[in-house]
Parts: structure tokens; C-alpha cells; sequence
């Protein structure tokens, strides 16, 4: 048997079997670490539920607190809130100026598009402000979380640090929503991160950034970079140099610390500062921010074609009252939605204002030294003082004051004569307005010239009974009148109200007062109370004196009823009052129940031109923010008198001024020899004192009085000459805006002739009249000629028209 040479295999030793792998144990905790841990793992899990819960709460608080933004943070719509600008016509150019700006208290923007703003203006306020902005969402949360710890956990700053992108910087000037502290901050930091990030979802990064340029606050009211530019520079803010631009730039940071006016050097260093961020983040190259710093801080010089200061001219008052209420009119809106449109609409408003004239009105009426209106005072009861007024206090220093049965307590104050001034062109257009003496220290205050309402006086003359007079062929240039009252004391027409009140007889009828013969007076006196001379005077010479007697007796065939129709209809004095102002007294000799103002005044004496009228405005077109023509004036045009009626009338009021006897003789302005004409007035006690005048350029009218009227002969005494007050400054104010205009002629009319005139018939002189003046008339209705006969002194009137011999008869003398 063969033996194999391979390895058997043995069976296994017997032993002990191998032991199963056991689970490797962990080294036991301590108790309390095991304790610790597990707490800790509980707060890590209730701290992440936590969060999650505020995260929730504060979008839900964020999303309903900011539920009622509605169009807050509409941009596509903001550009409607911005201010009305006024641009007048410059005397000079004739181009369009920049005159004023409707703004409201809080604010002054002018809109301008992106494309419009430098992009060296865009960057100033991204390199500075918000560097990230055009890869953020609105909000840099990392700088708001380093902005928070530092704030509320661990001054991990020096300094108090900002954390705004211009999204939510935007957001603050667009709302109300603006700092606080505490909790409140807290919360409104939510509102406004939400908001930003709302924000930063529906508009283009160039959309925002448009919003934010032009809404930013700068000094005052201004808002908007383009304002900006307009008020520190007098630039287009598309026309800003780099400088221009950081120095804008620079303001916003702290409006007051870099006011350009009163800081300067505080804002070079800021403006500085911007050009050198520009520059290290590529926006600007070295060389540009080394000129740019080495620039002086060269601000615009004032404008004087401008109104700068916030207070408005009276003026831009009366043109702001005339546009809201044709606001009203169009949109059927109140008076407050109306001042709304305006002051938010970004009209521009084309005024009739002559920026040269209005200045050199307000600079006359300044009164410095009292030059051109002297100053009467006298104490005023009233029921209340306030800051503006001058209380009269009594000799221990406490205030005069007087109460009343009822328990009321009155004071008194110190008040001051005042005046009103304004012109028109003979088209309508108000150039200059000032309605008050004195710096004009409040926008939209008392406008004497515009808004109130004064007895005319003598000046209702020439527009109401003598125009209708010669229009009408009852009276001309040289019909004889009586110098004597229209109505005797015997006839018993019209009651002496002195008499009447002393004696207790003011309730009486006329038939019952007929028993009391000094209950009568004559009527109508001149000024200066004497009551004629009896003689007979040519119309012209009534006129030029502003004789009452004169007056009334052409009143009085005219007719008190069609002097007013004329007067209230066709002149439009729509404040005298149909019920009380038909009569003799108040449109012949001015005493009305309220009167008119001088704006209306100054207009009813265009008809002195050509007889043609036109409705004063103070404005020719209203254009919306695209435009688009969004309103134009309501003025109308028409005849009011024949050519040949108007050039009559310029004629005798020209000898107001020119004649010997007039009431302004002598005192008409030396304007390179152009003529003019003019009417004083003077209402009951010197109450009102007024001048109209006219140049071939200008139509104006002056006023002088007390608010409240108050006889200014126990404030200034009887022997002063107040009438020539108002003629005074009118022929200074004239000399000065009439000083380079060309020489201008009023017009005449083809259908007024010359004829020399009898001075003892008022007929045309025949061959023997002894005594010749030179008068005008109308061709086809001149007057007879007189027959003079030496032998007897008569004179008497024959058909017959003779030759013009100049000469002017000076009959008598007399002042209004």
C-alpha cells in the first residue's frame, strides 16, 4: 500500500470556544454634565422654535402694520408731489424766467428724470451712502446685524453706526414713519426693512435711485436735486460740475453742520470727503478728485428776477388766490383740495408779472424815513392781541384795556396809516402788485391791493358820469355848469344827518322832517366844504378840480342808474352792491357801500387808452408737468367806449395834471416827454386818499388810508397835503420804470377834432369872442358857434365852425 506524501489534516484541538465580540462601552458621564448637556439641547431646540416663531410674528406685524401704505411708496405716481413754479418774462431778454414757486410750508421739489442727473451726482450719494446698492436687495443685512450688536448688545464700534441703503432712506422721506427709540425703534426698523425689501421687488434699481434724488431734504424746504441745484448754484442739476455735485451730495448728511451759508467750511471738508470715496472706488480718477478738492465753495448769486426768500410777494399772493379759485372752477373741488393741486401739481404757471417793475414797487413802498407815505397813528379798541401788534400800555407798563357791560375785556393797539399800489399794461396784465408799506413779512397776508374793498371817491368821476356823458352827446368838452349845488337847503331834498342826529330826529320820514326847515342842507359840496361860487364853469374845468357840483349836475343827466349798470356790468366793479349803490352820491362822488379795490380801479381806467377794457389777470396759461396747456386766463376784451369817447376823456383827464387848476397840477413824471393822466380821490372825512394815473405804457392806481377807515385829518392834521400823497409816489414809481422806454404817444382817434371855444359860452368862438381856449370834440357832434356881440356883452350861438385857437381858460382853482 502506498503512503501519500501530503499533509494530512488533523482535527482540531479540543478547547475553549472564542468569546462573542462585545459592543465597545462608553466611559460614563457625570451626572450632572449628562444634566447640563440635555438642558442645553432643550434651549438650542426651544430657542430655534422661538425664533421661528418671532420670524414669523414680525413679518405678520410687519405686513400688517404696513397694510395701509396704499400709494405711500408708489413711485410711479411721485412725481406728481412737487412744487408750482412761476416764470415771468424778462424786461430785458424776453425770455423765461424763473419769478417764484408755489410751495406749501413743508416743502419745495422740482422733479428731474434720471437722465437728467450727472452721474457724478448719482455716485457722490452711492459711493457715500450705500456702496452696495446696485447688488443688494434693499437692505445690507450684514452691516444692520453689526449695526444692532452695536446698538443694543456690545459697542462693538467707537462710533454709532448707519446701516441704510438709500431703499430705506427712501422710505423715510416718503413717509412719516421716521426715528424713535426704545422698542418703538426697534419696530420701526422692522417696518422699514420690510418695506425696503418690498420695494427693492417691484421697481429698477434706477427707478429708486430717481425717487430717492429727488426727494431728498436739503436746507429749508428744499427737496430734490434739482432744486438743489436751482437754489445753491442757479444751475440745471444736468449742468453741475464734480464739485457742484459732491457739494449737493455733502448737504443731506446733516442739513444744518453743511449748510452752505452758514457752515461753508464744515461742507468743503464733507465735499471733500465724497470726491476722495468717489475716487478710491474707481467712479473718479485722482486727477479729478485733486481739482475737485482744490475747488473754492462759489455759491450762486442772488437773482433778482427771483423771489429766493420764503415769504411770497403780493404778487405771487394774489396770483396764487387767482389760480385756486380756477382750479375750483374747473375741477368742482374745494378751496383746500384746490390749494393741494397747486402746491403738489408741478405746474408752471406763465405770470404777467414784470419782475423789474414789481421790484422797484416793492422798493418804493418800503416807505424808508416815512418818503412817500407819511405815518398816522391812532389807538384801535379790540377784543384781542397778537404778536404783530403795538399795544398801548398805560404810564405803570401794563396793558390799556377797557370792559365791556357784557364782561368783555378790550384793548388797545397803535395802528399805522397804510397803502396799496399796483399797475397794469393796458391789455389786462397786472405787472407790479404791493399791497402793504413796510418788508413783507408773511406769505399770503393782507393784499390791500388785490383783496380789499375801499370807497372810491372822486375817481368814480371820469369813468361813470363824465365818460357816459360825453359817450351819450349830453355834455362835452366845454359845456357850461353851474358852480352850485344840484339841491338847495330850501328844497328840502336832501337831509343835514348832523342836524338830524343831535336833535333826535333820525327816525322821522321826509314829510314828517318837512316841519323842521335846518333838518336840510344843500348838496353836493366840493371838497374843502365850501359849495360853489355859482358861476358857470366848462365841463373840463370841473373835471380837472374834481368839483362835486360840477360832477353831480353831469351825474344827474346821465342817470344814477345807468352810471352804475355801466360801472358794475361793463367795467366790472362787481363789489359795489345793487341794493344801496344806485344813487348820485355813491357813483358820482364815490361814497359806496363797500367800494372797489385798486386792482379793479387800476382796470377801469385802461378805457382811458383806446375805450377799450379787459379783464385784469395775473396770468396767461396754467401748464400741466408734461406741457400740456391746463388752463389760460378768463380775461375778456371788448369796447367799452368809442375811440373818439376815449380820447375825449384822456384829454380832460390829462389837464388833472397839466393844467393850472388841476388837482395834481404839475406833479405828472418826466419820462423822456411822454404825456400822461391821471384822476385823484378823496372819500367822506378823508377816510381813503387815491391817485389813478396813466402813461401810453402804464395804468395805475395808488391807495392810502387806515384798515379800518378812520378820518386821517385827526391823525395828520388839516393843513397837511394828503391828496398829493398818492400823485407823488405814482410820478417817482413812473420816472423810475419809465427811465430807458422808448417815447410813446397815447392814440388818437380820427373821428375827434380841435375847435376853439368861447370862454364866457362854451360854444365854438365865433370872430368877436373875446376870450379863446382849445378844447376836443367829437366831429360829429361839435357844439353851435357863438355869436359875441361887443355893444351888448352877449353872447349867443350861431351854426358856424371856426378855426382851433390854443389857449386854455383857467377859471377858478379847486383840490380833491
Amino acid at each position: 500500500m502506498n503512503v501519500s506524501n501530503s499533509r494530512r489534516e488533523e482535527p482540531p484541538k479540543r478547547g475553549r470556544a472564542p468569546r462573542e465580540p462585545k459592543e465597545p462601552r462608553e466611559k460614563a458621564k457625570h451626572p450632572i454634565l449628562r444634566a447640563l448637556g440635555r438642558t442645553l439641547a432643550t434651549l438650542i431646540c426651544l430657542g430655534i422654535m422661538v425664533c421661528s416663531l418671532a420670524a414669523v410674528a414680525a413679518v405678520y406685524y410687519a405686513v400688517q402694520a404696513t397694510a395701509n401704505d396704499g400709494n405711500l411708496l408708489d413711485l410711479d405716481n411721485i412725481e406728481l408731489s412737487q412744487s408750482s413754479t412761476v416764470v415771468a418774462t424778462d424786461p430785458d431778454t424776453g425770455a423765461q424766467v424763473e419769478y417764484a414757486t408755489l410751495r406749501s410750508s413743508n416743502s419745495h421739489r422740482v422733479w428731474a428724470d434720471l437722465e437728467q442727473i450727472p452721474t457724478n451726482l448719482q455716485y457722490a450719494f452711492i459711493c457715500t451712502e450705500d456702496k452696495d446698492f446696485y447688488n443688494e436687495p434693499g437692505v445690507n443685512f450684514k452691516r444692520t446685524i453689526g449695526a444692532m450688536v452695536n446698538e443694543y448688545l456690545l459697542p462693538i464700534y467707537s462710533s454709532k453706526q448707519g446701516a441704510s441703503t438709500l431703499e430705506q432712506q427712501l422710505i423715510k422721506n416718503l413717509t412719516s414713519d421716521k426715528s424713535a427709540s426704545g422698542v418703538e425703534g426697534a419696530l420701526r426698523k422692522l417696518r422699514e426693512i420690510y418695506r425696503a425689501l418690498c420695494l427693492s421687488r417691484a421697481y429698477s434699481k434706477e427707478t429708486i435711485l430717481e425717487a430717492y434724488l429727488n426727494t431728498i431734504s436739503f436746507t429749508g424746504t428744499i427737496q430734490g436735486v434739482q432744486t438743489a441745484a436751482n437754489e445753491y448754484f442757479n444751475k440745471d442739476v444736468s449742468q453741475l460740475t464734480l464739485w457742484e455735485c459732491a457739494t449737493i451730495a455733502s448737504i443731506t448728511k446733516n442739513p444744518t453742520n453743511y449748510n452752505p451759508y452758514t457752515n461753508p467750511e464744515n461742507l468743503i471738508h464733507r465735499r471733500n470727503f465724497i470726491m476722495y470715496n468717489m475716487w478710491q472706488q474707481g467712479i473718479i480718477s485722482e486727477e479729478d478728485y485733486r481739482n475737485g478738492a482744490a475747488q473754492p465753495l462759489v455759491l450762486a448769486e442772488e437773482d433778482t428776477n427771483k423771489k429766493t426768500s420764503s415769504v411770497t410777494s403780493y404778487f405771487t399772493d394774489a396770483l396764487f388766490t387767482e389760480v385756486v379759485h380756477d382750479i375750483m372752477d374747473k375741477e368742482g373741488v374745494d378751496e383746500s383740495t384746490a390749494q393741494s393741486m397747486l402746491y403738489t401739481g408741478g405746474y408752471t404757471i406763465e405770470a404777467t408779472v414784470n419782475p423789474k417793475m414789481q421790484t422797484a414797487m416793492e422798493n418804493l413802498m418800503l416807505n424808508e424815513g416815512d418818503a412817500y407815505f407819511p405815518a398816522g397813528w391812532h389807538e384801535e379798541e379790540v377784543t384781542s392781541i397778537s404778536d404783530d401788534d403795538v399795544q398801548v400800555m398805560n404810564a405803570d407798563g401794563t396793558p390799556k384795556t377797557r370792559t365791556g357791560d357784557d364782561g368783555t375785556v378790550y384793548y388797545y393797539r397803535n395802528v399805522r396809516t397804510q397803502a396799496a399800489m399796483v399797475t397794469l399794461d393796458y391789455d389786462g396784465n397786472v405787472l407790479a402788485m404791493v399791497g402793504g408799506l413796510g418788508e413783507k413779512t408773511k406769505s399770503l397776508s393782507l393784499n390791500r391791493a388785490y383783496s380789499v374793498t375801499r370807497q372810491t371817491g372822486s375817481t368814480i368821476k371820469p369813468i361813470g358820469a363824465y365818460a357816459l356823458g360825453v359817450e351819450y352827446g349830453l355834455v362835452n368838452w366845454s359845456t357850461m355848469l353851474n358852480n352850485s349845488p344840484l339841491y338847495q337847503k330850501q328844497d328840502m331834498v336832501i337831509r343835514d344827518e348832523d342836524y338830524c342826529r343831535k336833535n333826535g330826529l333820525m327816525g322821522l320820514s321826509d314829510s314828517q322832517l318837512k316841519a323842521y326847515p335846518n333838518a336840510w342842507r344843500s348838496w353836493p359840496r366840493n371838497y374843502g366844504g365850501n359849495y360853489g361860487d355859482g358861476s358857470d364853469l366848462p365841463l373840463w374845468n370841473g373835471l380837472a378840480r374834481s368839483l362835486n357840483t360840477i360832477a353831480i349836475r353831469v351825474g344827474d343827466l346821465v342817470g344814477a342808474s345807468n352810471i352804475f349798470n355801466f360801472a358794475y356790468n361793463t367795467l366790472q366793479l362787481t363789489t359795489l352792491d345793487p341794493a344801496n349803490d344806485v344813487g348820485l352820491a355813491q357813483m358820482v362822488m364815490g361814497s359806496q357801500t363797500h367800494g372797489v379795490t385798486p386792482t379793479a380801479l387800476a382796470a377801469a381806467f385802461q378805457i382811458f387808452y383806446d375805450g377799450e377794457y379787459t379783464t385784469p389777470h395775473l396770468y396767461t396759461r396754467v401748464l400741466d408737468r408734461d406741457g400740456n396747456i391746463y388752463l389760460e386766463n378768463n380775461a375778456t376784451s371788448y369796447q367799452a367806449l368809442t375811440p373818439q369817447t376815449a380820447y375825449i376823456m384822456n384829454r380832460l383827464l390829462k389837464n388833472v395834471l397839466y393844467s393850472n387848476v388841476g388837482t395834481a397840477s404839475g406833479r405828472y413824471p418826466n419820462s423822456n416827454g411822454m404825456e400822461s393822466f391821471g384822476k385823484t380821490g378823496t372819500a367822506s372825512d378823508e377816510k381813503d386818499l387815491w391817485f389813478v394815473g396813466g402813461t401810453p405804457y402804464y395804468v395805475t392806481a395808488v391807495w392810502w388810508g387806515y384798515d379800518a377807515p378812520y378820518d386821517m385829518t385827526n391823525t395828520l392834521g388839516k393843513n397837511q397835503a394828503k391828496t398829493r400823497t398818492c400823485v407823488m409816489a405814482w410820478k417817482a414809481y413812473m420816472e423810475q420804470v419809465q427811465a430807458n422806454l422808448p417815447y410813446k404817444a397815447f392814440p388818437t382817434s380820427d373821428g375827434v377834432v380841435e375847435r376853439a371855444y368861447c370862454t364866457q359860452s362854451g360854444l365854438l368862438a365865433g370872430a368877436n369872442c373875446p376870450s379863446r381856449a382849445t378844447g376836443y370834440y367829437r366831429a360829429d357832434d361839435l357844439p353851435d358857434t357863438c355869436n359875441y356881440s361887443h355893444s351888448s356883452g352877449v353872447a349867443a350861438a350861431q351854426s358856424a365852425d371856426t378855426a382851433p385857437v390854443v389857449g386854455q381858460d383857467t377859471t377858478g382853482m379847486d383840490t380833491d
